[in-house]
């Protein structure tokens, strides 16, 4: 769709800088039309700026050199000017396009012409103009749809993790490095709550934010995103606290924690088909009960004192983090935490 929507921007740009205002350097239009399309509605008005900015201090660049200076000094002026200049923040990252626009304007022997300079600014407003249009007319950017997905995918990689550490318990077979791998690597993955607020910043000035009011609004996976920002630190706490403990010689603790992972293995797949993906849909965790019962369960073995280990108390505290965040999750819980 990107591509579309630029192919678009750029030949509507190009027939109108060219073919109705007849532009002689129509070129232009086009060129700045592209480095709209891709953005969000809202950050597109700041890249235009920045686009129009750029030029029209390249051209400014250009005419003070070329009035001061003869040709070759006019054009090391400009490129060391146009770098400095482009230096500023506000103009990042297209600041290095005062120096290029300066040089080219010098090059092309136009920068003393005020016909031409008003004729390279006038394209490149036509150009973030139609670009603007075209970006927040034909299909505009919606990242939220990515944010879910990104939360869809972090359940069910939290699952896939804890489901691999129930078997490995179960079996007796000890730690395994790829848990602590998966673990780190999902918790320094980009932020669900970053990731949810970037899709909710796409959707100012979207008139597909429509679409979503009718559902409940942008901030449907707010709630499920902090959940699973927190998740992800208990569950690399949970795995160091499995590798760190031996219950080969304890059956009744093996089975007692393998059973809690499984269970809250199957309620993040569970939440990641259901509420995660669509939250308006009435699908509460079915195995969330288990999970807590399991919970439970280990917690007598602990207080009886029926084992002796001191990686099943962290495997307690970081499992009750985990249905914390599932409690979130449940269909229940999660639809008052969205409204809130």
């Amino acid at each position: 769709m990107k591509a579309l929507k630029g192919a678009v921007a750029v030949i509507v740009a190009w027939v109108i800088a060219n073919h109705v205002f007849r532009s002689p350097e129509a070129f232009l239009a086009p060129y700045a039309a592209l480095f709209i399309i891709g953005n969000t509605v809202r950050n597109s008005m700041w890249v235009a700026a920045r686009q129009v900015s750029v030029v029209v201090l390249g051209v400014v660049v250009a005419a003070i050199a070329a009035f001061a200076l003869p040709p070759v000094a006019a054009l090391a002026l400009a490129t060391a000017a146009g770098m400095l200049v482009g230096r500023v923040r506000q103009l990042s990252p297209d600041g290095i396009w005062v120096a290029v626009t300066a040089i080219l304007v010098l090059l092309y022997g136009t920068a003393t012409n005020p016909y031409l300079v008003m004729h390279r600014i006038g394209d490149v407003v036509l150009g973030v103009f139609v670009g603007i249009t075209v970006n927040a007319v034909l299909v505009p950017p919606d990242y939220l749809c990515d944010a879910r997905d990104l939360l869809v995918a972090r359940t069910h990689e939290v699952s896939d993790i804890l489901r691999q550490m129930a078997k490995n318990v179960k079996a007796g077979a000890g730690s395994d490095d790829l848990w602590r791998r998966r673990a780190l690597s999902v918790n320094k993955s980009v932020a669900a709550k970053a990731a949810v607020m970037d899709g909710e910043a796409s959707l100012v000035g979207n008139f597909r934010k429509r679409g979503w009011l009718r559902i409940g609004g942008s901030g449907l996976f707010r709630p499920a995103a902090e959940a699973l920002d927190r998740s992800t630190l208990h569950l690399m706490s949970l795995t160091l606290a499995v590798e760190d403990g031996d219950f080969s010689e304890n059956e009744n603790l093996r089975v007692a924690i393998s059973d809690l992972l499984d269970a809250m293995a199957v309620a993040f797949a569970d939440a990641g088909r259901g509420p995660v993906h669509d939250p308006t849909e009435d699908h509460p965790l079915a195995a969330l009960p288990r999970a807590r019962k399991s919970l439970a369960k280990l917690e007598n073995l602990l207080q009886k004192g029926g084992v002796a280990s001191t990686a099943a108390a962290s495997i307690i505290l970081s499992s009750r983090g985990l249905l914390a965040a599932l409690t979130v999750l449940d269909r229940e819980e999660y639809d008052a935490a969205a409204h809130d």
